[in-house]
């Protein structure tokens, strides 16, 4: 007796092992916490349609003869877990790439709709037959409905594929330009899967094609550690320093950049009243203020050290003293809460520059605006004796 599904099923277990490795290696360094959550969850549905999956492909080889509603309900969470991974992709690339809805709790509602209810057709479907059947000889068929479970899928990964291009192209840097080029190939595992997989209906090319996206995502953000600050998920100094120096041979009197350096006031009293902790979330509170304001003008912002951070933009059309400005107001709204029963908001001092193409290196760039930083630090420390 041959078992045609049955080296399907290894396979996918292989997958499912590989899969859970990198779960286990993921951490809070590699994006927000918000991020890595929206990636784990990701995994979580992968693994979840793999494990679905190798009991539907050993129920096809009768390898397990589960009773027809069980194996209704088995199929029911393989295909539901599909569409949460695409679901979750879809959050982590909204966080990622900063969409206008990331924020906005209507459209979040909205975005979600389509999972619900294709996942409460999928569970209804055990006992009504809209997406699919499990016929008498306990096999799994689909039916027309199920046409909408596909459409859902391919909406939650078609949108960030737009937004990813949109990126890939306005991203000031290399390294932002390839990342956004890494996402927006996603989608080509789910095409890929749809058009062959009725030619090798005995290999899971969708747990082949999800996995190798998997994979290269992972390693795509590990390499990126090197250039990224562990505890605030921003670019460290030496990105910066890459950064300017692409920036610069760019910049023009047409085309002039914009470089902040920032650091907060009184942050050594924080860690001294609250503790080193604290300073830490003082610190990712900062970011998280910072990557707002970046988001709004397609900026690049970094941790230069310690508590002092750099913002790089295009400067047409905008004043220093306005963008400093947004950024002190949104901190005066950010009450960061302490394990002492207080909450505090942070001030910072800001210094800047504007580079118009003159033949001067980050070096050089980046002392003028720190001196520009000492200057108003002086100043609050007039006004704040």
């Amino acid at each position: 007796m041959t078992y045609p599904y049955l080296p399907y099923a290894i396979t996918e277990l292989y997958c499912l092992a590989f899969a859970v490795t990198v779960l286990f290696r993921l951490n809070s360094s590699m994006g927000t916490e918000h991020e890595v959550q929206q990636l784990r969850n990701m995994i979580y549905s992968f693994a979840g349609m793999l494990v679905f999956d190798i009991l539907w492909a050993l129920t096809e080889d009768a390898l397990l003869q589960p009773p027809r509603l069980l194996n209704a309900f088995i199929n029911a969470l393989a295909i539901a877990a599909i569409t949460c991974g695409c679901y979750f992709w879809y959050k982590y690339i909204e966080d990622r790439l900063h969409f206008m809805s990331a924020k906005n709790r209507t459209l979040n509602t909205l975005v979600a709709v389509p999972l619900l209810t294709v996942c409460a057709l999928d569970l209804l479907s055990i006992f009504t037959g809209w997406m699919f059947i499990i016929d008498e000889q306990n096999h799994y068929r689909d039916m027309p409905l199920f046409t909408l479970q596909g459409i859902v899928n391919y909406f939650y990964l078609l949108i960030p594929t737009i937004y990813s291009v949109r990126a890939a192209i306005r991203a000031p840097s290399r390294q932002e330009r390839a990342e956004a080029r890494t996402y927006s190939l996603y989608m080509v595992a789910p095409l890929l899967s749809g058009l062959l997989e009725s030619v090798f209906p005995y290999v899971p090319l969708l747990a082949l094609n999800i996995f190798l996206i998997i994979l290269i995502l992972f390693l795509m953000i590990q390499s990126m550690q090197v250039n990224t600050d562990a505890l605030t998920g921003l670019n460290n100094r030496r990105r910066l320093g890459q950064y300017l120096e692409e920036r610069l041979t760019r910049a023009s009197a047409e085309r002039p950049i914009l470089l902040f350096i920032m650091d907060i006031n009184n942050f050594k009293q924080i860690n001294d009243e609250y503790g080193h902790l604290e300073g830490d979330s003082a610190l990712r509170a900062f970011s998280a203020v910072l990557r707002e304001t970046a988001g709004r003008y397609y900026a690049f912002i970094a941790r230069y050290g310690g508590d002092e951070f750099c913002l790089v933009m295009d400067a047409a059309g905008h004043a220093p003293e306005q963008i400093a400005g947004e950024i002190r107001a949104s901190l005066q709204k950010t009450r960061i809460d302490t394990d002492h029963a207080q909450s505090y908001s942070l001030t910072v001092s800001v210094g800047s520059t504007v580079c118009d193409g003159t033949e001067r290196g980050p070096d050089a760039v980046l002392a003028e605006a720190d001196r520009a930083l000492y200057r108003n630090k002086k100043e609050w420390h007039a006004q704040n004796p």
